[in-house]
């Protein structure tokens, strides 16, 4: 067998582990076998979704050594540079009578086998949030004297500072939001158009930017639908009119990692009023303010409290948490928010989008969010786009 090059982000997972005490984790979430295999995992919808019997899993041994991917038949190759073992299980066949849950089970065995749970005790790491039922199931029969404890906490350790790789592939979802919000601006110049042809616009573009579609979530939402956070909240068949604002909070998934940046505007060249100037520059002073205080030695709820501060200079309450960390998932751990005081370290990267609204009485509000990497330096704002107002 060929030397094998391992990701660093299951050395990462495989310290972590063993620091926890376990000896082999069975990772079952898009996010976590994501993060291990840098496989980008595909997430469950429509009929992919329903077609495939099971998730994905990762085995891998924390002493090192032994790694498998249990995937569905047909899946994208998983290439030997990470260290993977490939073990298939059945789906659905147009032709052919399957046995996608014998199979699952079966080559879970083998894979935990492949591993190194050979042994009549030992301790076995699972997410209690996604594992299987079959799963653990199958675990228990063939491996009665092995504990399960929940390795999620330990995984969250290990991507809690992003790689080099990892840093490489967010700057380019960066890039894809500023594609995003280019284009937002852009059309803002002119009312009429509907939510949908905006969105449609806005997709399309972040399409040839990636090279390729990609999953998209969030909001575009217009004139008085910006007075709350309904989140998600559009788009919706809602044409524009001159001094409609217009708010976006957009994510993308690419090669697995994501992006999550926020704006806000008024439709169609007009001016705006001094009501939508205030909650715009409360919530754009507040978002800088955030950025501005993650540096090393700092803490998750420094964010918070500076977003706060800049807000009460405009008479405005912090409406919502001041943003989160982002990677495999768009809202990673930590959060800004008062009672988080995870210590803030070079190589974090972060969405900083607090927000102000005038509530169901009124007609506007605004959120402001753009993408920064925490450096021995201080902030480096990933976003390139400039504000609405």
């Amino acid at each position: 067998m060929s030397e094998r090059i391992e990701l660093h982000e299951l050395t990462k997972a495989r310290t972590e582990l063993t620091t926890a005490g376990v000896d082999i984790a069975i990772l079952s979430s898009v996010a976590n076998v994501t993060y291990v295999s840098g496989v980008e995992v595909p997430i469950p919808v429509g009929a992919g979704a329903e077609l495939t019997f099971a998730p994905w899993l990762a085995v891998i041994s924390a002493a090192g050594g032994g790694a498998g991917l249990v995937v569905p038949g047909g899946a994208a190759k998983v290439s030997e540079v990470f260290g993977y073992e490939r073990f298939e299980f059945e789906g659905f066949d147009s032709f052919h009578l399957t046995d996608p849950g014998g199979t699952y089970a079966s080559q879970l065995l083998s894979a935990l086998k492949q591993a190194g749970a050979t042994g009549a005790t030992g301790t076995l790491g699972v997410e209690t949030r996604s594992l299987p039922l079959v799963a653990a199931r199958a675990i228990q029969h063939a491996l009665p004297g092995w504990a399960l404890v929940d390795c999620e906490a330990a995984i969250r350790l290990a991507r809690l500072i992003k790689t080099a790789r990892e840093i490489s592939i967010l700057r380019r979802t960066s890039a894809l939001a500023d594609i995003s919000h280019n284009t937002l601006a852009t059309l803002c110049r002119t009312a009429g158009q509907s939510e949908f042809e905006m969105f449609a616009e806005i997709s399309k573009n972040i399409f040839a930017g990636a090279g390729h579609d990609i999953p998209l979530s969030g909001e575009l939402v217009t004139g008085p639908r910006t007075n709350v956070v309904a989140y998600p909240g559009g788009p919706r068949n809602r044409n524009t009119a001159p001094g409609d604002a217009a708010l976006m909070d957009l994510s993308g998934r690419f090669d697995g990692y994501w992006f999550d940046c926020t704006n806000t505007h008024v439709i169609g060249e007009v001016e705006p009023t001094m009501e939508q100037i205030r909650y715009a520059r409360a919530s754009q002073a507040a978002c800088e303010a955030g950025m501005g205080a993650l540096r090393p030695g700092a803490y998750a709820h420094d964010a918070s409290a500076a977003a706060a501060a800049a807000f009460a200079t405009f008479g405005l309450p912090n409406a919502h948490y001041t943003g989160h960390q982002i990677g495999v998932t768009v809202n990673e751990l930590p959060r800004l928010v008062p009672y988080d005081h995870t210590p803030i370290q070079s190589g974090m990267v972060f969405c900083v989008e607090p927000g102000a609204y005038q509530g169901p009485e009124g007609a506007f509000g605004a959120r402001s969010e753009k993408m920064v990497l925490v450096t021995d330096s201080g902030p480096e704002v990933l976003s390139t786009f400039s504000w609405g107002i």
